[in-house]
């Protein structure tokens, strides 16, 4: 409870002084506000990736077939200016609600205030994206192919409120969220923890060097806490751009499935994953390169469970230069990634994999 009260004066201090956050201002170059910040009160967009895929390595060997990675539906604009609102909802998810009321397809359901003589904060209310660091973790998830174990199936969005205050190119984020995913509260708790986290997105050297370092902390029970440490490094260089993600903490997770185990368990575990991306632009083809690597380490044993590693080759093609499709892209790409299994497990196989896949991913503006 000590740490709560921390947090919420933490809060408190933060709204006395002058803030904006990643993603939801004009600054940001991400392809959603590039079509968005048009001054519209009202953009409706659609969001859809569709590949063809073959992979190896399954439970039940190879699969070969179409599939829509992402279907979503943005609704997004600014009301007056500094007070904008986005609303983002996957159709291909269920609509249970959660503890927040909102839809578990929904991603984004929120509304942000720009505030000082030089708009330098921004107060973000309702559900939003975590403010984990890292690149990776930051793209939309239909332009990640081969994913971190941690990214893949970290909790993502949450409702709550963000601060943040921006000092030229930098920004200082400081968020409090519910914190009842599976992953971080005990049962008895989900419907009373909360989570914080505090994020410097940086820009230096005239945007040569760019970082995404956070600490989050999320409750597990009223004294005890999962703590997260997410660093990402951006190198840019002219039509090449090196990123590298690190991502380190504590959850609770079922594995069972993975190590042939026949009873489902919620094991303490403390993760990392870590992931260097080479990318480089050459006019309308964009080819890159991805190595991640995983380490799951179960606490409640003592012992390492397993590694992972992977690797990926992959090619964007942009054929359009016109307004509402110069955003639509082709894509292939192929990677392998295997499973090293150690400690209690050392007597499973250790398993690998290929899979590649050709697609289409396309966001554009219906109204």
């Amino acid at each position: 409870m000590k740490r709560l009260f921390i947090i919420a004066a933490a809060i408190a201090a933060a709204m006395a002084v002058p803030h904006r956050a990643a993603g939801q201002y004009r600054e940001s170059e991400t392809v959603m506000d590039r079509l968005i910040w048009d001054d519209e009160k009202l953009n409706i967009l659609l969001d859809t990736r569709f590949d063809a895929q073959f992979s190896t390595g399954n439970a039940d060997g190879k699969e070969l077939g179409f599939r829509a990675q992402t279907i979503k539906v943005w609704i997004a604009g600014e009301i007056v200016p500094g007070i904008r609102y986005r609303l983002r909802q996957r159709l291909n998810k269920p609509l249970n609600a959660l503890r927040d009321n909102y839809a578990s397809g929904t991603d984004h359901a929120w509304i942000a205030f720009d505030a000082g003589k030089a708009k330098q904060w921004t107060i973000t209310a309702g559900k939003q994206s975590v403010n984990f660091g890292t690149f990776e973790f930051d793209y939309n998830p239909a332009d990640v192919y081969l994913s971190t174990m941690v990214n893949d199936d970290v909790d993502s969005y949450k409702a709550g409120v963000d601060v943040a205050y921006r000092i030229g190119k930098q920004a200082l984020h400081l968020q409090v969220v519910n914190s009842d995913a599976t992953q971080f509260a005990r049962e008895d708790y989900k419907n009373k923890g909360l989570g914080a986290t505090l994020l410097w997105e940086g820009s230096l050297a005239g945007g040569a060097l760019k970082t995404r370092w956070a600490y989050s902390a999320f409750q597990h029970t009223k004294s005890k806490f999962y703590n997260w440490i997410t660093t990402g490094v951006q190198v840019n260089s002219g039509d090449f751009t090196a990123e590298m993600d690190y991502y380190f903490g504590e959850r609770n997770i079922d594995y069972t499935s993975l190590v042939e185990l026949d009873t489902e368990i919620l094991s303490y575990v403390r993760d990392q994953s870590a992931a260097l991306n080479l990318k480089y632009t050459l006019g309308r083809w964009h080819p890159s390169v991805k190595g991640v690597w995983n380490q799951r380490r179960d606490r409640d044993l003592g012992r390492v469970a397993y590694d992972g590693w992977g690797i990926q080759a992959l090619v964007e093609f942009y054929p359009f230069t016109t307004k509402y499709l110069k955003d639509l892209r082709f894509h292939a790409a192929w990677w392998y990634s295997a499973t090293d299994f150690a400690g209690p497990y050392r007597h499973l196989s250790n398993s690998g994999g290929h899979t590649a896949l050709v697609g289409m991913r396309w966001l554009f503006k219906a109204k």
